[in-house]
């Protein structure tokens, strides 16, 4: 049966997604694994490819968040509300982060194996520990920040109701938590509170952007949002060039200055893969990634580590280091394998731990 322009698919009972949020979430899963090609550590084996990966952290995250906010749905009892996130947010946290506890294992009984790895050194294993315990670990934040950005914005709605200045004081919170954001991930207190709540300024910037613009987005169609990704092309390789020019100051008024070439990045960015991902084609293997991204962002850590391992046994580092050609076509093949290993995965998971990956309990699929 032809599928319908407004690209809808039927996944569950009583459920309906939108196909082309989904490519649009394969695509933003992909650029998470191809962002952390490198690895945390030394990086011996990918060096030319730092700048890529520069430009990639300017919006793949909140493109995540903006098209958390296409689908945000704040129009739910507050008890289903907190709940829904809790299961589907904050137990994957904790879920995905006994790869964080086996890391520290392996830094204690067996030194030389975590060095081979290439990954960044380690604090002190209580310290590492209660790290993850109080959400402060270096990964997985993604899942506590999206949490209190949902919930603040939710509250913010039903605070307002059917408030006719609803639309712009939501414009003004997000852009207002969003200078706040970079200004403080310039100063470097990222972890000052536990639980991820200062980076929950830019979920609830970047989701409050996705919600504002989500139905005028949702009904673009494909001209008009080849159009946008065209656009947002130009306007994101200016404020680009123009981020990687500022010199960011932390003195009063001047570091708001210096966030405004990262904010327009960062939507820019996310708008240009929004409006390509019409264009798309809807291959089964990408709408998988996109209907699958908690499972993937939660393993992504391991099996990139895994997939850079099984590479790297085989094809010696200095022959793809010295070439510029070579680190591209391998860091390619990285990922890929990274994305079966958790495609081989996702099945698993949602059949046994179905509990812990924020899944419908089987039988009751």
């Amino acid at each position: 049966m032809q599928r319908k322009r407004e690209y809808i698919l039927k996944t569950e009972p009583n459920g309906n997604r939108i196909l082309w949020i989904d490519v649009a979430k394969a695509i933003a899963m992909i650029l998470v694994f191809y962002g952390h090609v490198t690895g945390s550590g030394d990086n011996p084996w990918f060096p030319g490819l730092e700048g890529v990966i520069s430009v990639i952290y300017l919006f793949h995250m909140p493109l995540f968040f903006i098209l958390s906010g296409l689908t945000f749905n704040p129009n739910k009892p507050f008890i289903p509300f907190v709940k829904g996130r809790v299961k589907r947010l904050i137990v994957p946290y904790f879920f995905f982060s006994l790869y964080g506890v086996v890391k520290i294992l392996i830094k204690i009984l067996s030194p030389s194996l975590f060095v081979s790895f290439h990954a960044k050194d380690l604090g002190k294993p209580g310290k590492e520990l209660w790290n993850i315990i109080i959400g402060n670990a270096n990964g997985l934040w993604f899942f506590l920040a999206l949490f209190w950005g949902d919930l603040v914005l939710y509250i913010i709605n039903r605070w307002l109701g059917q408030s006719k200045y609803k639309t712009p004081i939501m414009a003004g919170i997000s852009t207002i938590a969003l200078f706040i954001w970079f200004s403080i991930s310039f100063i470097g207190k990222i972890s000052l509170l536990p639980f991820q709540i200062v980076r929950s300024t830019e979920a609830i910037g970047f989701v409050g952007i996705g919600w504002l613009l989500a139905k005028w987005i949702k009904n673009l169609g494909k001209m008009r949002a080849l159009a946008l990704g065209v656009f947002s092309t130009v306007v994101f390789a200016l404020a680009s060039w123009w981020s990687s020019n500022v010199n960011v100051t932390l003195h009063s008024w001047r570091i708001v200055y210096s966030t405004v070439p990262y904010i327009i990045a960062a939507i820019a960015g996310s708008l240009v893969v929004i409006g390509f991902s019409w264009w798309v084609p809807e291959w089964r293997w990408l709408l998988y990634i996109g209907r699958n991204t908690l499972i993937y962002y939660g393993l992504n850590g391991l099996s990139m580590a895994l997939s850079r391992k099984l590479v790297f046994s085989v094809v010696a580092v200095g022959s793809v280091s010295d070439y510029l050609s070579v680190q591209l076509v391998v860091s390619i093949l990285v990922v890929a394998i990274a994305c079966l290993v958790c495609r081989i995965a996702s099945p698993v998971l949602r059949r046994w731990c179905w509990w812990g990956v924020g899944c419908i309990r089987p039988h009751a699929i």
